[in-house]
């Protein structure tokens, strides 16, 4: 990781950056261009004043996307703007140059350029809270828009419009970071944020869902977590909260649960560098970001889909995986799903084993929604049997999805998981609103003196 800092002559509302004495190399309107020109991912270039010069950022005279600057982010580089309106003002040899009228390089404008802020409070987050952010009064909030991560929002009047006052837009293979939109800065904190954003991991917060009235977890990155605590602390409303990103698993919610909130609950997601947020009640939802997201309850793992004959193909492909004696998995004439094994046999499924069914269905619903995130609830009631389970975490650590979220209550399901001693799976305890994340490892050493359900029971400190 690289960073440095830029310094001009002039600036609009700040230059506290610089008057630190800052132990990074610090730029000035020529160095900046030679050391942005060489570098790409894991540098982050830190704006001290709030003008951007000429020799970055050349515009009309070249096209926004060819300018030193926006290459830099197209490389994977970072930027990290504090101040004024990113862009508005121009530095040429040290005159200060107004350019936004001539053009805007974002796909959004600031809703307030007045001189005032726009709201004195603003709220973070679920990035806001991972990264720590203290939110300040808002003046230049700008509005909704997928290509932005929000790190904090202005407050709203319920169903007026939500603002974001600082934000990560997203450019090529880099980003730009806005923080403090207002001549408010706080310099420590801005040095501290490449490490910080280079540490990015799992983000969830629910809201008003249930028994999760405020409840967020911040979590490393991972592909495979297994949920555990007592009955009725919130497991599956947990699963159940971040399905609702998916408009596909609304009806499967209700008819499980009968209803979905008589309030309104709120989900946010912040995952592989994706933002995802829903406002949702039994009458209506209001989403941002549109994750593909399969869950699964246990109890009812049949899914409700027509079976196209490359579907079948693939299910008898990936089910070969567990049993190489099956030949195909095909629809009969009279509508009915069966499975040919190599000897022969043809089998309905309905005249499978109970493990072996719920196998089945579970293959049939990755193939044909092909979901980014998957969400089972009671894993132990698939009935895999040990070595089929053991196969079955196999499968899952090589599937091409971002996130598997598993709530159980059985020792085997979270005891053969961590036997698998992969850095890609963690667990999580979680009682009474607070939760400790382990490794693996962490899994193992205590496995032999306790058994974690129990010790779920007695998490009551911060988290961890």
């Amino acid at each position: 990781m690289e960073i440095a800092v830029y310094c001009g002559k002039v600036y609009s509302w700040t230059d506290e950056i610089c008057k630190h004495k800052v132990r990074l190399p610090v730029l000035n309107y020529n160095s900046v261009i030679e050391w942005i020109s060489s570098r790409g991912e894991r540098a982050f270039l830190i704006f001290g004043t709030d003008v951007i010069p000429y020799t970055l950022y050349d515009y009309p005279n070249k096209p926004i996307n060819e300018t030193d600057i926006f290459k830099f982010m197209e490389r994977g580089g970072t930027v990290i703007w504090v101040g004024d309106t990113p862009f508005y003002y121009v530095d040429k040899n040290g005159v200060k140059e107004e350019i936004f009228s001539k053009g805007n390089p974002f796909p959004f404008v600031p809703k307030n350029f007045e001189r005032k802020p726009m709201s004195k409070n603003s709220e973070n987050t679920i990035v806001g809270e991972i990264l720590e952010y203290n939110p300040k009064e808002s003046w230049r909030p700008v509005g909704a828009n997928p290509s932005l991560i929000p790190i904090s929002i202005t407050e709203k009047e319920r169903g007026g419009e939500m603002l974001y006052s600082t934000w990560i837009y997203r450019y090529g293979k880099g980003r730009f970071v806005r923080v403090y939109d207002s001549p408010y800065v706080n310099v420590d904190y801005v040095l501290s944020l490449p490490g910080k954003l280079s540490n990015l991991g799992i983000g969830v917060r629910i809201r008003n869902y249930r028994r999760l009235s405020d409840f967020k977890m911040i979590l490393p990155n991972f592909k495979i977590g297994v949920i555990m605590g007592k009955n009725n602390v919130g497991k599956t409303s947990v699963l159940e909260a971040i399905a609702m990103l998916d408009t596909n698993n609304v009806s499967k919610i209700r008819a499980f649960r009968g209803r979905i909130s008589d309030q309104i609950a709120e989900t946010e997601l912040f995952l592989n560098n994706e933002y995802y947020r829903i406002e949702f009640s039994d009458a209506s939802s209001t989403r941002i970001g549109d994750a593909r997201i399969l869950l699964i309850y246990s109890s009812n793992a049949n899914p409700t889909v027509t079976y196209e004959p490359s579907i079948l193909r693939k299910v008898t492909e990936l089910l070969s995986e567990f049993d190489p004696n099956i030949f195909y998995v095909y629809l009969s004439a009279g509508n009915e799903l069966r499975v040919l094994f190599n000897d022969k046999t043809d089998v309905s499924i309905n005249e499978l084993g109970y493990g072996y069914k719920s196998l089945l269905n579970f293959i049939l619903s990755y193939v044909v929604y092909q979901p980014k995130i998957i969400l089972i609830d009671d894993l132990e009631g698939f009935a895999l049997h040990p070595e089929l389970l053991k196969q079955f975490y196999d499968f899952l650590l090589k599937l091409d999805v971002d996130l598997i979220l598993i709530t159980t209550q059985s020792s085997d399901v979270y005891a053969y998981l961590a036997e698998k001693r992969s850095d890609n799976v963690r667990f999580i305890l979680i009682n009474d609103g607070k939760y400790e994340v382990l490794s693996s490892e962490e899994v193992l050493d205590r496995m032999d003196y306790e058994d974690l359900r129990y010790t779920a029971l007695k998490i009551s400190n911060e988290v961890h």
